[in-house]
């Protein structure tokens, strides 16, 4: 009867020890990708500035892209001033 409670035992403290090993590393993994993860937030913040001022010029230059269609009819004109190819 001792030898079946000794063997429970140790079954019992081997599966603890399983568990406490499996929870380690699981939270190493963790530690791992949240270290990842707040290193490619540190990356966003670096370039989100240059991001900001790369759409700001793009809004600036929206006026000439309206105009474009006047540019192609103007050209048009110039290139072919009495209509002959349309």
């Amino acid at each position: 009867m001792l030898k079946i409670v000794l063997v429970l035992q140790v079954l019992i403290l081997i599966s603890f020890g399983a568990f406490v090993f499996y929870v380690q590393n699981t939270i190493g993994d963790l530690s791992t990708q949240l270290s990842t993860a707040m290193d490619v937030i540190e990356d966003i913040k670096r370039v989100l500035p240059e991001i900001e001022g790369a759409v700001t010029n793009f809004n600036q230059l929206e006026p000439l892209f309206e105009n474009l269609g006047k540019l192609s009819e103007l050209l048009s004109v110039l290139t072919d001033p009495f209509g002959s190819n349309g």
